[in-house]
């Protein structure tokens, strides 16, 4: 099967290795080419055009007009720009004659759109958000709009990927045909993320002893995430020897790490800063017990699957949203989500319980084994197989 792969962000490139969207296309595309498929990529960031309008609103635009002008310019842009990128998309197509548009939905887009209403070939949205998230979680300017085109790009693609059952049940709920929308979970690179990797080097950059119990955590520092939670919490642990390293950096971490001093654990808390994606594993080899503080309500958080493919014990709110992935004391250990005297106590068990940490670490890695990508685009596969794609 010829697959045309898009990627209409006009910022984000697979080559960046950064942006969880990005993380997943990549793996996904290098699986299905694992299976047999031709997959040509395409990436709105690679244009001049999408440079000069990222760097119009970043520099100029975003920083001199009010924010809800700011917003609304920068919608109007993402929609022009999107129209045009549907350009290159016809002419690939025109080129390659693909069987299907497989692309990264991203709000405000009409490239995938446009391409598949005026080609003829079907298209198949990846990572489909609900209509209201764009607004939920970063804002957007033109709020009709980002409904109209929501709704418009969903009618025209054949069959709409989620991420989970939480997610799935938000796009049906929004009015999308139950048998339109499937699940391919977020997955693991097996051969990046497992257990035999040492920690010990990164132990020894950053100074923490041999004989600490580390406490990892990795991230994008996004709000939702709460690393607050983890630093109030982590002060609260009675054993001398935890140790907090927090890899990554965001919105929020410069405010944790003055949260971190104020609460007088600066001494035993790292931030690394940002790391490239093809070296975070090492840093999760680093640690005796991984952490999730918090997500949102709808995702399928990768760190979790690549927690537990190091073979560590994962740490992570009760909620739907990480239950469809572990079962507590099974192959996880789970908290009262936004409790930091539960998270605290979650830690010091563990801490306390170096067993507990082995078997909990142990059952994890047998279960990451069934999330790996490969697996993840057989599950595609079936799909498109089903509808008649390929």
């Amino acid at each position: 099967m010829k697959i045309l792969y898009s990627l209409p962000h006009p910022a984000d490139s697979l080559a960046s290795g950064q942006a969880g969207h990005v993380i997943r296309a990549t793996a996904l595309l290098n699986a299905l080419e694992g299976l047999g498929h031709t997959v040509q990529r395409v990436e709105a960031a690679a244009e001049s055009s999408a440079k000069t309008s990222v760097s119009l609103y970043r520099n100029y635009v975003k920083k001199l007009l009010p924010r809800p002008l700011a917003m609304r310019m920068r919608d109007t842009m993402r929609i022009r720009h999107g129209k045009g990128y549907a350009q290159k998309l016809l002419a690939c197509i025109a080129r390659e004659r693909p069987d299907l548009i497989l692309e990264t939905h991203i709000a405000f887009s009409l490239a995938g759109t446009l391409a598949s209403q005026t080609s003829g070939v079907p298209l198949v949205l990846d990572d489909v958000a609900p209509s209201w998230e764009e607004e939920q979680q970063y804002g957007v300017g033109l709020k009709q709009a980002a409904r109209n085109i929501h709704k418009q790009v969903t009618t025209q693609a054949r069959l709409l990927i989620a991420v989970n059952k939480t997610l799935r049940q938000h796009l049906i709920a929004d009015g999308q045909p139950s048998e339109k929308v499937i699940i391919v979970e977020n997955g693991i690179d097996e051969h990046t993320f497992h257990a035999a990797l040492d920690g010990a080097p990164i132990r020894a950059r950053y100074g923490i002893p041999a004989e600490a119990i580390v406490i990892g955590f990795v991230g994008s520092f996004q709000p939702y995430h709460r690393v607050d939670l983890l630093l109030r919490a982590f002060a609260q642990l009675s054993d001398p020897r935890a140790r907090l390293l927090l890899v990554g950096q965001g919105i929020t971490s410069a405010d944790s790490q003055a949260l971190a001093a104020r609460l007088g654990i600066g001494a035993r808390t790292t931030f690394t800063g940002s790391v490239p994606y093809d070296q975070v594993a090492a840093y999760l080899a680093a640690s005796d017990i991984t952490i999730m503080p918090a997500t949102n309500d709808y995702g399928n958080p990768m760190k979790v699957y690549e927690y537990m493919a190091m073979g560590k014990v994962v740490v992570a709110p009760d909620q739907p949203t990480i239950t469809e992935i572990a079962t507590h004391n099974q192959d996880a250990y789970l908290f009262a989500r936004e409790d930091v005297a539960a998270i605290a106590a979650a830690l010091n068990t563990l801490i306390a319980d170096s067993a507990l940490r082995e078997r909990l670490g142990a059952q994890g890695r047998t279960l990451a084994a069934k999330h790996t990508w490969r697996k993840r685009a057989e599950t595609l596969q079936a799909a498109l197989k089903a509808v008649g794609i390929g």
